[in-house]
């Protein structure tokens, strides 16, 4: 079965899987640079805004896309426990691998579909992600970008293994024990580790 992209919400917990996979998504990265000619430096990355276009289709079950698209659109309302507040809820996006942390800012509806009554079935949602990330996230990235390659646990996985599949370097599997806080590699994984996700460590910052 074909791993789904979904939403998470951290105030709440709630996770919102996609209907249907993207088809596309794209992020950005801007560096920053100081000087001129010869003595130009970086000075660091900026993460962009990250845009993905959803698909929802309920024709079959003949009842209104809207119940499944407002999971995603109530989370432009900010409001954490059901009062109202001014700091949106921040989300992780993930899938495949790829993760992107930030609010939500700007969602585009296109219903595409209807039923006789006008009841919409089919819609297309384009989602707008603004990064967001703690003062101690930014200085362990340094600037790079907060796009992180995760790992999701299976059954039969070995930190090695995960190494040697994510790093290309079977050697590296202590620091992935290390970045997620494993205090018993030779044991992993237990029951309860599958199905959690791993952070896969930037070998270009790591010492």
């Amino acid at each position: 079965m074909a791993e789904k992209a979904k939403i998470k919400v951290f105030d709440t917990g709630e996770e919102i899987p996609v209907m249907f996979n993207p088809n596309e998504y794209s992020v950005s990265t801007t560096a920053t640079v100081s000087g001129e000619g010869s003595e130009i430096q970086f000075q660091g990355v900026k993460v962009q805004d990250f845009t993905v276009s959803l698909f929802f289709d309920t024709y079959e079950k003949q009842s209104d896309v809207r119940d499944e698209t407002e999971k995603i659109t109530s989370l432009l309302i900010p409001t954490v426990e059901g009062k109202e507040t001014k700091q949106p809820p921040i989300c992780l996006f993930s899938w495949g691998g790829f993760a992107y942390k930030g609010i939500i800012y700007k969602i585009v509806q296109r219903f595409t579909m209807f039923l006789p009554a006008g009841i919409p079935v089919r819609a297309k949602l384009t989602v707008t992600f603004k990064s967001v990330i703690t003062k101690e996230e930014d200085v362990k990235l340094r600037g790079r970008q907060a796009c992180r390659k995760l790992w999701t646990v299976k059954s039969g996985d070995r930190l090695d293994l995960i190494a040697y599949r994510a790093l290309k370097d079977p050697g590296q599997w202590r620091k992935i024990a290390e970045t997620n806080s494993i205090t018993n590699p030779l044991a992993f994984p237990t029951g309860n580790d599958i199905g959690k996700i791993l952070i896969i460590p930037d070998l270009g910052t790591v010492k």
